[in-house]
C-alpha cells in the first residue's frame, strides 16, 4: 500500500527540505521523510512550536538562515521562541466579539 504524502505547512517544508539536504550524520532523505510525516497536517504554529523544543542549535541555525533568506530580515533564535510563546498565548485567549468591544 503505498504512503500518503504528508500535507506540510510552508514552514514544515522548509525544514524537511534542510533536514533532506544536511550532510550531518543521522540525516538526509530517509530522517527527512519520517520528520515530514512527524509534521504531516500540522499548523504553522505547530510546527514553529516543535522547531523551538526539537531542533537542536545548529538547526535552528539553518531555518533561521532560511526563514532570514526568504523574507530578507534580520532575525535570531530568541525570534522563534518569541513567536511560539505569543502564538501559543494569543490561541489560549477567548474570542474577542469586536462587535460587542465597540458597544
Amino acid at each position: 500500500m503505498p504512503k500518503k504524502t504528508p500535507k506540510l505547512c510552508p514552514l514544515a517544508q522548509h525544514i524537511v527540505k534542510m533536514l533532506a539536504e544536511s550532510g550531518r550524520p543521522g540525516h538526509g532523505p530517509s530522517y527527512a521523510t519520517g520528520k515530514a510525516h512527524e509534521l504531516d497536517g500540522l499548523s504553522t504554529t505547530d510546527v514553529l512550536a516543535r522547531a523551538v523544543r526539537n531542533l537542536d542549535s545548529r538547526n535552528q541555525g539553518e531555518l533561521i538562515d532560511v526563514i532570514m533568506r526568504a523574507s530578507g530580515r534580520d532575525i535570531g533564535a530568541g525570534d522563534l521562541a518569541a513567536a511560539a510563546r505569543v502564538i501559543r498565548a494569543i490561541s489560549a485567549l477567548p474570542t474577542i466579539d469586536l462587535v460587542e468591544m465597540l458597544l
